[in-house]
């Protein structure tokens, strides 16, 4: 059995959507990880800390979004998914919208409150990340909404059975039943 081109790309496009929340989320460890060097290395590098914060929850939360959006790719595959898929990936592109907005605003009153820039480039590295989450899934949304419907296999068409008719001849019938046989011709 062969799969159809639609399906071929279609997985490989959720493998590179696993593959760039994996790379998210080793972003967000690496980031982290800079964050407790931070904080053990000088207690007083609070703004050096919150940035990086910042970025971490940003890149985990595209990492999250990249699997969200996969799934949908999954749900969008059978039949009856597509409108859960869509409704799935509006869901993703409000919440990384929203989600990017309240980065940006937390980092604007970080900076403006510390004059430090390192809590602005956090949430700005973690804005543009959910700004490119969003528009990755508007994209899908939009090409599911205007992609035809998967052809669906439809039911065989019964093939109409004619009953026996009866022909003009009369039935055979078993012999001794109601042919007299020879004695009868005797008389």
């Amino acid at each position: 059995m062969t799969a159809t081109p639609a399906v071929i790309s279609g997985s490989r496009q959720a493998v590179r959507l696993v593959l760039g929340a994996a790379a998210a989320v080793v972003a967000a460890l690496v980031l982290l990880g800079l964050l407790v060097a931070v904080v053990a290395a000088r207690p007083t590098g609070a703004d050096t800390v919150f940035g990086l914060g910042l970025g971490a929850a940003g890149a985990a939360a595209l990492g999250v979004g990249l699997l969200v959006v996969a799934r949908a790719g999954a749900l969008a595959r059978r039949p009856a998914g597509r409108t859960r898929a869509t409704a799935v990936l509006t869901r993703c592109l409000l919440a990384a919208t929203v989600v990017a907005v309240a980065m940006m605003v937390v980092g604007v009153v970080a900076v403006s409150a510390s004059r430090a820039v390192a809590p602005g480039l956090g949430a700005g590295a973690a804005a543009v990340l959910l700004v490119g989450l969003a528009a990755l899934a508007g994209r899908t949304r939009r090409r599911l909404s205007v992609a035809p419907d998967p052809p669906v296999a439809s039911p065989p068409i019964p093939i109409p059975v004619i009953p026996v008719q009866r022909s003009a001849e009369p039935a055979p019938v078993a012999r001794g039943a109601s042919d007299p046989g020879p004695a009868a011709d005797a008389r």
